[in-house]
């Protein structure tokens, strides 16, 4: 199993959150009903009366419920509409049994932490989140233990960015699954540029790994 940190730039909720752009969303539930996606939230740190304006005139949600309030936030329940179930990727969780550690949303975004089986599983998690036009970006991965696979605190978010999508579209596979110039035009950089960041972020993995042998 791995862990993984990712964002998801979703139009749901957004225009939500556009109305109170300090408020942050935290997941609670989802289920699916005869009337589509419900989905529950802890919303937070924001304008309670504007969000709510928000929420009524989002084209992603509907029929919005106030579940519960608390001295630091309100449980809400919206149902998606048919609009915002096409940028939903919750149906996908169960079938690549994908679990949900803790997600965030903003005006900004998504910031999502999940478990998932493997590697194959992300890029397939990748690829549903390319099918309902959504930007994906890597930000981190673990194994179980708590071990980084793809980053380390001394790489800089470029290169950090570079190596984790390189490595997941197959960069590094036996054959390769993709070519510097693929990736590049991902990240919307030229393959040089891209060439370095990777030299130089390999360079400090190593460093990080090996620090004795190498003489640090």
């Amino acid at each position: 199993m791995i862990v993984v940190e990712i964002r998801v730039d979703s139009p749901l909720l957004r225009e939500a959150l556009s109305h109170a752009p300090a408020m942050s969303l935290s997941h609670e539930e989802h289920y699916l009903t005869r009337d589509g996606i419900n989905y529950l939230f802890w919303a937070r740190n924001g304008d309670f009366a504007a969000f709510e304006e928000g929420l009524a005139v989002d084209q992603t949600v509907t029929n919005e419920t106030r579940l519960a309030e608390t001295s630091d936030g309100r449980l809400y329940r919206v149902t998606f509409t048919e609009y915002g179930e096409r940028f939903a990727t919750f149906p996908v969780w169960g079938d690549l049994d994908i679990s949900i550690i803790n997600s965030t949303g903003t005006h900004e975004g998504w910031e999502i932490r999940m478990r998932l089986p493997d590697r194959e599983i992300l890029h397939q998690f990748r690829e549903a989140c390319k099918e309902r036009d959504l930007e994906f970006h890597l930000k981190a991965i673990y194994n179980e233990t708590g071990k980084t696979l793809a980053t380390e605190s001394r790489l800089t978010d470029a290169q950090r960015e570079a190596l984790t999508t390189a490595w997941t579209q197959g960069y590094y596979d036996i054959p390769r699954q993709s070519t510097m110039a693929d990736i590049a035009t991902e990240l919307e950089i030229s393959s040089q540029a891209l060439s370095e960041r990777l030299r130089r972020g390999t360079r400090i993995l190593i460093q990080n790994r090996f620090p004795s042998r190498l003489g640090n």
